[in-house]
């Protein structure tokens, strides 16, 4: 038996992004590390611009994608399914979206894919194909195997991989997709960490945990662990890791070089009111000299359009931006992704006006802002990007 493990990633801002970002998707390299050892594998990442092979002679297709690249996704499902094919779905977004994902599929997966792909592969084996398969409990994670390095080659991905850490976050933010998808934060072996950095062969290794100070004991471990592996690493964190002089030792003596912080908003009750109110905006520029300090580079994402927010925002975010003096911004548009908090008091309010998906890239407005027109949130976005880059390049 062969599948077939498509990351399906439509043109756009979206996708260049994460292509710049490097590193393996998480989606169809979990699927493929899960695999049992009899099938065949045959991958494709249009992320980092390979094509669809539509000419496949898989018995399984099976399309992993985000909410901004639903639409594609289903328009390569729909191709398939001309062809004959059993397709199958995965991802956040065929999480959240179950019965739209449906029609444009022979089966959906629901949150976390280990052992749900293995059961729907032996099914389909046995012609007993379910609709569903969703699994009822968290990962083990001591159980995930490592992301396979064969079937498309570390070239590819300019020698940088990823090697999952944790899965989760303790906070809760009402933008945010990572706890409604994994429900609670769960912690790898440290050892089976260390050594699938160690075989991987990559000079980049982002440790991919959505926050990897969540526990601070088993982060020092991890790092102490990583050091005598000279790899140069990247990922994220909250930005209140300054506070932590040790773990900025540990993270310098580990060859970690790149850390994308979410800085935000400088509007505290905007931060408050979405439930990140464990960033405080009067500390960000100490936090960011002290960071800046140890030879990280810093990648901060900036969001524009929560209820908070007017039309002096972004001044505000302008000065704030200047201040600080950040290597990076990554400006983005709140964007109420399905199975956010955010998302369901938008939609229960009527203020979603579109839910044509490739509009959820985090350039466009899918929604009414509160306090301004949809016009002047893309506006102001565009007078903080010019003011931002200009300023960055002479600096």
């Amino acid at each position: 038996m062969k599948v077939y493990l498509i990351k399906a990633s439509a043109p756009g801002d979206f996708k260049d992004y994460k292509k710049m970002t490097g590193g393996p998707s998480q989606n169809i390299h979990s699927a493929a590390a899960c695999t049992p050892a009899w099938i065949d594998i045959e991958m494709t990442d249009e992320t980092i611009d390979m094509k669809v092979n539509f000419k496949s002679d898989a018995d399984i297709v099976a399309i992993f994608f985000s909410t901004p690249d639903a639409v594609h996704g289903y328009k390569v499902a729909s191709e398939f399914k001309k062809l004959w094919k059993t397709v199958v779905m995965w991802g956040l977004h065929a999480s959240f979206m179950t019965l739209e994902a449906l029609k444009y599929a022979d089966s959906v997966m629901i949150w976390e894919i280990e052992w749900i792909w293995e059961e729907l592969i032996e099914d389909f084996s046995k012609w007993e194909l379910k609709k569903l398969y969703q699994r009822k409990t968290p990962v083990d994670l001591a159980t995930l195997k490592p992301y396979p390095t064969h079937i498309i080659p570390l070239s590819k991905y300019n020698r940088t991989w990823s090697v999952v850490v944790w899965r989760g976050c303790k906070y809760a933010c009402a933008y945010c997709t990572v706890t409604p998808f994994f429900k609670k934060l769960r912690f790898r072996p440290i050892d089976n960490i260390v050594e699938e950095v160690k075989n991987c062969w990559a000079k980049y290794v982002e440790l991919h945990a959505d926050n990897l100070i969540a526990d601070r004991e088993y982060a020092l471990e991890l790092l102490r662990k990583l050091a005598p592996l000279k790899k140069t690493f990247f990922g994220e964190a909250t930005v209140d890791i300054a506070e932590d002089k040790e773990m900025l030792e540990a993270m310098k003596a580990a060859g970690f070089k790149y850390i994308l912080v979410g800085l935000e908003t400088p509007d505290q009750e905007a931060l408050n009111k979405v439930w990140k109110w464990f960033l405080k905006v009067e500390k960000l520029e100490k936090y960011i000299k002290i960071i800046k300090s140890y030879w990280i580079e810093i990648d901060a994402s900036i969001l524009f359009g929560f209820d908070e927010h007017d039309k002096t925002i972004f001044d505000r975010s302008i000065k704030f931006a200047k201040k600080i003096k950040v290597q990076w911004y990554r400006w983005v548009v709140v964007t109420p992704y399905p199975g956010t908090r955010l998302y369901a008091q938008w939609d229960k309010e009527g203020r979603i006006i579109t839910k044509d998906w490739s509009k959820y890239d985090g350039t466009q407005v899918p929604y009414k802002p509160k306090q301004m027109t949809t016009q002047e949130l893309k506006d102001g976005v565009y007078k903080f990007n010019a003011a931002t880059y200009f300023w960055k390049s002479i600096f």
